[in-house]
């Protein structure tokens, strides 16, 4: 069986005392560490009264195995047990897992990455499995709604909208923010868009609109916002990265031509080419690539680099 979800309907309508009744192995993978965390709470909140034991992949071994569930089995053990890290059993130890015939008591294999023995668990079909997808772009408005919903925070339309333009569109940014909404105005019955200003600001990193400022040589202001997520090295990765290849396309867009419909993102591309120079670009390419390095081994002087150079941007206006 796989059972996949989204992440709101799962908790409105998936059994909550599932594992009261279950019994085998069941693999469980989510899109985020929080959502996970959530998934087992919920879980393990309607086992109603079975004894359920925590162990880390790595200390699972054939040993283990054949005592708990091959041995005490005969003599009626019915503990069981959430696996964490589940991505990091070995294939001999899965494959014993595979065939364990369990009564009346169950074994939770949590996967925490979507890796190839994860996707080898759901093509092979021998262990139940139970995931949680992520949301699809057009769906983040309705993660908001859930996340607030889930954390009985009542936001009012203006804030959902400056929450979902102004921070990061994720499961932990939206728990974590109305987490703090919740504590700061307890008693409130509707969070305004100006309770939500008065304890965040602007964090989101629009690529595509920070790529604009870049390649329409606004350089002022493109460093002013980035210079401004110091601290952030997986979002500063990422960004660079996205950098690097949107200057590529800019070095040769004559494959637009082809396109049947140019996207807005198309024709800004098509728009600021003809302010380039090849040797600009390949320039440019060149320093994103090296602060992408310096993102990836988290180097602090990379925060140097990025307010001398818009220093620099702005001595030159």
């Amino acid at each position: 069986m796989h059972s996949k979800w989204q992440i709101w309907d799962f908790f409105s309508s998936f059994k909550r005392d599932y594992l009261a009744t279950f019994n085998g192995v069941l693999a469980l993978n989510s899109f985020d560490p929080l959502c996970l965390k959530m998934m087992k709470d919920f879980l393990q909140r309607g086992a109603e009264g079975r004894v359920i034991h925590h162990k880390i992949a790595s200390e699972v071994s054939k040993n283990w195995i054949e005592e708990e569930f091959q041995t005490l089995s005969l003599f009626g053990g019915a503990d069981c047990f959430f696996i964490h890290q589940a991505q990091d059993l070995k294939a001999d130890i899965l494959e014993v897992l595979n065939k364990l015939e369990l009564t009346d008591r169950f074994l939770i294999l949590s996967y925490e990455a979507d890796t190839a023995g994860w996707k080898k668990l759901i093509k092979d079909g021998a262990i139940a499995t139970l995931v949680i997808e992520p949301p699809r772009f057009w769906e983040l408005s309705k993660l908001l709604d859930f996340t607030s919903s889930y954390l009985r925070l009542p936001l009012s339309y203006e804030a959902k909208a400056w929450i979902l333009d102004a921070l990061e569109n994720n499961l932990s940014v939206f728990y974590n923010t109305c987490t703090v909404l919740k504590l700061n105005f307890p008693e409130a019955k509707e969070i305004s868009v100006q309770d939500v200003k008065s304890l965040f600001t602007l964090d989101k990193l629009d690529q595509f609109a920070m790529a604009s400022l870049f390649t329409r040589k606004k350089f002022g202001d493109f460093y002013d916002r980035l210079v401004a997520l110091e601290g952030d090295f997986d979002k500063m990765r990422g960004f660079f990265n996205f950098m690097q290849s949107h200057l590529i396309k800019l070095a040769d867009t004559s494959y637009l031509a082809a396109k049947p419909r140019l996207t807005q993102y198309d024709k800004d591309l098509q728009s600021t080419a003809k302010l380039w120079q090849a040797a600009e670009i390949t320039l440019e390419i060149e320093r994103f690539n090296h602060w992408e390095v310096k993102s990836k081994k988290k180097d602090a002087f990379l925060w140097s680099e990025l307010r001398q150079t818009y220093l620099q941007v702005i001595n030159r206006q």
